[in-house]
């Protein structure tokens, strides 16, 4: 009598396989798109609720009131007033770690994907302060 592993192991094999495809297939940053509950064209973003928790979040702890001329290299983005005087260029080549600009936030990880599509959303809108 022969034993014969050959079918389970395939068998597992495959499943394995189907399921790396299926968990791959659904990260959104592999391929580049944006995350669903991001904003599409037609959404508006908010400065208020919309852009500038996201540099509470990112970008203030260097570029903040109390410490942007120490730490932010002279940039304050504490208010809308301070981040629309930078330029637009200038903050989303940063954010999306482009060639030519400094990767933002400094020494930490890209932000998320979604974060970046409101930031350019925004800006593509005109900088709104609403």
């Amino acid at each position: 009598m022969r034993l014969t592993f050959t079918t389970p192991i395939l068998g597992i094999s495959a499943a394995l396989a189907v399921l790396l495809t299926a968990v791959a297939s659904s990260c959104t940053y592999s391929t580049g798109e944006v995350p669903s509950p991001c904003p599409t064209a037609t959404e508006a973003v908010s400065y208020a609720k919309d852009i500038s928790p996201i540099f509470d979040a990112n970008c203030r702890s260097c570029h903040g009131a109390s410490v942007y001329q120490t730490l932010g290299g002279g940039n304050d983005y504490s208010d809308f007033q301070g981040i629309k005087k930078q330029s637009a260029s200038l903050i989303l080549g940063s954010v999306q770690h482009a060639p030519g600009f400094d990767p933002m936030p400094k020494g930490g990880a890209k932000i998320a994907v979604c974060d970046i599509a409101k930031i350019k959303a925004w800006i593509e809108a005109g900088q709104p302060d609403n």
